[in-house]
C-alpha cells in the first residue's frame, strides 16, 4: 500500500501488549511508517512536543488520571492540524460523536466482533487518507442518506468547493476549532464561522460533526498535515 498521506505517527495506548500488537497490525499495512509509542498523557505530550507527528491513535482510557478525551483537548488548544484517530470499546453513537466534535477524525471500535480484520480494514481506510467512522455511527445525522463510500478516496477539489471553502474543510477534518482554522487562514473567527456554515447547508448537515461523518460516508480524502512542529 502507497501511501501519501501520513509518515510520522503516535500510537498513545497504556497498556502495553494491547500497543504492540497495534503497532504491529498497523506495519503489516504500512511498513514504512514511522511509530512512536506513548503509554499515556504526559508521555504523549512530551512527545508530541519534541516532534511533529501528522496522525495519532489514541485510547479512549488513559489510566486513571486521564483520558483520551483529555489530550484531544491539549490538541485543540495548542492548535495542532494533525489526524487523530480515537480507539475504544466504548462505542455506541453519543460516545463517537462527542470524540468526533471534540477533535478526533476517526473512530476504531475495540469491541468488533470482527476483531483484527476489521482494524486493519480501518487502518487501510485511514492510511488510504480517509475518515474511518464504526457503522453505527455512518448514515445518521439528519442528512440524505447515500451510496457507501468507493474503494478509493475521493479528493476534496472533485466536490467543487471555492478555494477557501475547499481549504476550510480540509481544516475541519483535521478537528481544528474555529478559532484554529481563522488563524490558520489569516482570517477572523465570524469568517471561519461562515465558511462552516456554507459548508454545512452545502452538504444538508446541522453541525460541524456531522459534516465530518458525511465526508467519511462519501469517501473523501482528507489532505496531508504539516507536522505540528516546526
Amino acid at each position: 500500500m502507497d501511501n501519501l498521506y501520513f509518515r510520522h505517527v503516535l500510537l498513545v495506548e497504556d497498556e502495553g501488549l494491547t500497543r504492540t500488537a497495534m503497532k504491529s497490525l498497523i506495519l503489516s499495512s504500512q511498513p514504512t511508517l514511522d511509530i512512536d509509542e506513548a503509554n499515556g498523557f504526559d508521555n504523549a505530550v512530551e512527545r508530541l512536543r519534541s516532534k511533529a507527528y501528522d496522525l495519532i491513535f489514541l485510547d479512549f482510557h488513559l489510566g486513571p488520571d486521564h483520558t483520551g478525551m483529555d489530550l484531544l483537548h491539549w490538541l485543540q488548544e495548542n492548535e495542532m492540524a494533525l489526524h487523530v484517530v480515537m480507539l475504544s470499546a466504548q462505542d455506541d453513537r453519543e460516545t463517537v460523536l462527542d470524540c468526533i466534535k471534540n477533535g478526533a477524525g476517526g473512530f476504531i471500535s475495540k469491541a468488533s466482533e470482527g476483531g483484527g480484520a476489521v482494524f486493519r480494514e480501518a487502518i487501510e481506510t485511514i492510511l488510504g487518507g480517509r475518515v474511518y467512522l464504526p457503522n453505527s455511527v455512518l448514515g445518521k445525522g439528519g442528512h440524505t442518506p447515500q451510496a457507501p463510500a468507493p474503494a478509493k478516496g475521493i479528493p476534496i477539489d472533485s466536490l467543487n468547493l471555492p478555494p477557501r471553502l475547499a481549504q476550510t474543510l480540509r481544516f475541519v477534518l483535521q478537528g481544528l476549532s474555529n478559532k484554529a482554522i481563522a488563524r490558520k487562514m489569516d482570517i477572523s473567527e465570524n469568517t471561519a464561522k461562515e465558511y462552516i456554515s456554507d459548508l454545512l447547508s452545502r452538504f444538508n448537515v446541522s453541525r460541524r460533526t456531522f459534516l465530518i461523518v458525511e465526508m467519511a460516508r462519501r469517501g473523501i480524502e482528507i489532505s496531508p498535515t504539516q507536522g505540528a512542529v516546526a
